[in-house]
C-alpha cells in the first residue's frame, strides 16, 4: 500500500542554500533507497512538503521529521492511502518561493502573508500550491 503526507513548518535555523541543498542530497539518496517520492517546497522561512511512498517507510520517514531540529511547529494537513504516485519521478524535488509569489497563486487572501505560519495551511491549499508549482 502507498502513503502520502502533507506537511507545513517552520524553519528554526538559517539554512543557507548550501546547507539546503546538501539536505536535499541526502534526502534523495535516503528516498531512493526506500522509493519515497516528493516535493519540498521552501516559502521565505516555511517548509511545504508532500512525501508518498510504501506506508511502513513514510510513518518511520514522518517520525524523523518530526524530530529534526531544523524545523519546528510541524502541521500535519494530511495523509492517507494512494493508489498511484503523483511524484513518481522526482526522490525529492526541492523548489522555493516567496509568500508574494504563493499569494499570487492563491488569487486570494486565503492566507494571511503577513503572518504566515504553518497553521495556516489546510490540506486543500497545500495541494493547490504544489498542483500549481510543479505543472
Amino acid at each position: 500500500m502507498l502513503k502520502f503526507i502533507i506537511y507545513a513548518s517552520k524553519i528554526s535555523i538559517t539554512l543557507s542554500n548550501k546547507e539546503l541543498n546538501d539536505l536535499i542530497t541526502e534526502a534523495r539518496h535516503s528516498n531512493k533507497t526506500y522509493k519515497i517520492t516528493g516535493i519540498l517546497l521552501r516559502i521565505d522561512d516555511m517548509f511545504l512538503q508532500y512525501i508518498e511512498g510504501p506506508e511502513k517507510d513514510i510513518d518511520i520517514l514522518y517520525q524523523k521529521i518530526e524530530k529534526d531540529k531544523r524545523h519546528t511547529s510541524i502541521q500535519l494537513l494530511d495523509m492517507g492511502e494512494i493508489q498511484s504516485r503523483n511524484y513518481e519521478d522526482w526522490e525529492m524535488l526541492l523548489k522555493k518561493t516567496t509568500a508574494k509569489e504563493i499569494n499570487q497563486i492563491l488569487k486570494n487572501d486565503q492566507i494571511d502573508l503577513k503572518n504566515l505560519t504553518p497553521t495556516n495551511f489546510n490540506s486543500n491549499t497545500a495541494r493547490l500550491i504544489l498542483d500549481s508549482l510543479v505543472a
